[in-house]
Formats: structure tokens, sequence, C-alpha cells
């Protein structure tokens, strides 16, 4: 594969290397998650009588997973505000659960031509295998890495090297990693991914651009020819 300097703006002769797997980040890429990840912050604002986040926090808290934000948030009292938190998620997600636009019918085709797929999220492990089997989505995926499961979450590269791992690839492969804020694409290039960036509504391409880095756009190649 050539390869593609992603600190630079893409010319438009710079074609999007032809996967060989695609993985993707889970809210705001395939779901939209901000719902629920809303009431979990105001239900832990009410619980620990903390101001209320706003929801431009709450997007930047997304990006990072709580095992790592919650000491910054609550102090001592991050592990009793994490299982708060999740307690919550757990009894309220299936009723915010929303699959964004198009992605079911993207994941299907992708199975139907055999392209290896996996989900790697910083949304904690056993909840996210939890939402998408009662999808019914764990049936397109090789692999599904959670918070946790790797020694550091996003934006390092350890979960999605161990992604790949699971999914039977190796570094020759070339691995579309799809997700919709900066620490994606910061990880994607960690691991020595293909940096595909879908505007999902929280954040936008040129959001990456301001940290100098200029990914593929997904709305530009999903309309792969496979």
């Amino acid at each position: 594969m050539k390869k593609i300097d992603y600190s630079k703006p893409l010319t438009p002769d710079c074609a999007t290397p032809h996967p060989d797997a695609i993985f993707f980040d889970w809210d705001g890429t395939l779901v939209d998650g901000l719902p629920l990840v809303m009431a979990g912050y105001h239900h832990l604002a009410s619980s620990f009588q903390v101001p209320d986040f706003s929801v431009e926090d709450i997007k930047k808290f997304m990006r990072r997973s709580a095992r790592e934000l919650f000491p910054e948030l609550f102090g001592k009292r991050a592990a009793d505000a994490q299982k708060a938190y999740y307690d919550f998620v757990m009894r309220e997600h299936i009723n915010f659960f929303s699959p964004l636009d198009g992605a079911e019918d993207f994941l299907r085709e992708m199975n139907r031509n055999n392209v290896p797929l996996a989900v790697i999220s910083n949304r904690r492990h056993d909840l996210l295998v939890l939402e998408i089997k009662e999808r019914g989505w764990d049936i397109y995926f090789s692999s599904i890495v959670g918070a946790g499961q790797a020694a550091f979450d996003k934006p390092k590269a350890d979960p999605l090297l161990l992604a790949r791992d699971e999914a039977g690839l190796t570094s020759t492969d070339v691995i579309w990693y799809v997700g919709d804020s900066e620490t994606d694409m910061v990880a994607a290039l960690a691991a020595g991914m293909v940096p595909v960036f879908v505007e999902g509504g929280m954040r936008r391409l040129s959001d990456c651009h301001n940290i100098g880095i200029y990914p593929h756009s997904f709305a530009c190649v999903r309309d792969i020819h496979l």
C-alpha cells in the first residue's frame, strides 16, 4: 500500500486504499449514543450533587473511557460514580438505542461480501457487547473491543491492535478505522490503519484538520466497489 501522509490535505488523486477489513467506533459512528450518555451524566449530577454537565462537556467526555475520565471529574468518588453511571446505563440503554441511518445496510453489505468487520469503542466492554447482541449485530463482527480490554483505551493504538489480532489480521492487511472524533483518527494512525472520518452529528472533519490530521471522509468512500 502506498504510504499516505495524513498530516497534509489529501490531493484529489489520493485514492482511499481498498480495505481488507473495516473497523468501526460505536457511538456517533454506527449508533447515536449521545441521548443515553447525556441521560447518564444528568443522573450523576443529580445523584452526586454536582453542577449539571453541558452538552458540549458531554460530547468531549465521550471521546474518553470512564476509567480514565471519572477520576478527574469525581476524585475519590470516581469508583462510586462509575458504578452509578453504568448501573443507570445498563437499566436504560435499550430505551435509547438508535442506529444511524444506513449503518445496518452497510454492515449487511460488507458482511455479504465477506469483508471482516470489528467494533472498537471506549464504551465499557460488557455494555458494548450487550448492546450489539441485543440488536442482533454480533453476526457482523469478528471482534468487539470495549474499554478495559486492552492495556490502554483510545486514543492509544492498543484496542485497535487487539481487535486486529482477534480478527486474525496482520499489519500487512489494509484496515479502515471509521470513527467520528479526533480521538478515533489519532488511534487509527497510531495503529497503522487508514483513518476514515464519519460525520455523525457531534464532530466535523474540520475538527481533525485543526489538530493536523486529514483523514478520508466516509461520505466519499462508503460506496466502495468490492
